[in-house]
């Protein structure tokens, strides 16, 4: 039984399968879940509020699409933002971290990148923050395949991220 709604039209079964099971993870261990994210607009809270049983182990999601979005929201200085543009290691590892500081999440998952033109269409950068461990961070080229198909492959990547950290 399929008990993921909204998304299922577009993700992959074993995106789906592997969301489900991180987050009865996530559950089974009482720990809480957020996102900060930028190019995927808000998909991956979308997916972690989907599952029915289980959506309560989500706290809450950021969107923080411009510099301004990320400094008022995670407390990201701007001119960290600035120096590094926001599509790099640096600025995905402080959302993680600003998200993890200002939600009631053990676990926080942060996405930035050029979903279909800049610098290099497809590039996104992943973090993931869990308090008392070092930040995670992943790098993806997933090429010039458009908006839709890199926010859909950025999901496989965070859920696989998050269920490492639990």
């Amino acid at each position: 039984m399929n008990d993921t709604e909204t998304l299922s039209n577009v993700l992959p079964d074993e995106t789906e399968e592997a969301a489900r099971r991180m987050l009865a993870k996530a559950a089974e261990r009482g720990l809480k879940l957020a996102t900060a994210e930028s190019c995927t607009g808000g998909m991956l809270a979308s997916l972690l509020t989907d599952v029915q049983g289980v959506a309560h182990t989500f706290d809450r999601g950021f969107v923080t699409y411009s510099f301004e979005a990320k400094n008022e929201l995670l407390g990201i200085p701007m001119e960290v933002i600035r120096r590094n543009d926001a599509v790099t290691p640096e600025v995905a590892i402080a959302m993680a971290e600003g998200a993890l500081e200002r939600s009631r999440a053990n676990v926080a998952l942060a996405i930035t990148g050029f979903a279909d033109a800049g610098v290099e269409p497809g590039l996104v950068h992943f973090a993931c923050a869990r308090a008392g461990r070092k930040t995670m961070h992943r790098e993806e080229h997933f090429g010039p395949g458009g908006r839709g198909a890199t926010r859909v492959k950025c999901m496989a990547v965070a859920v696989e991220m998050m269920s490492e950290m639990l």
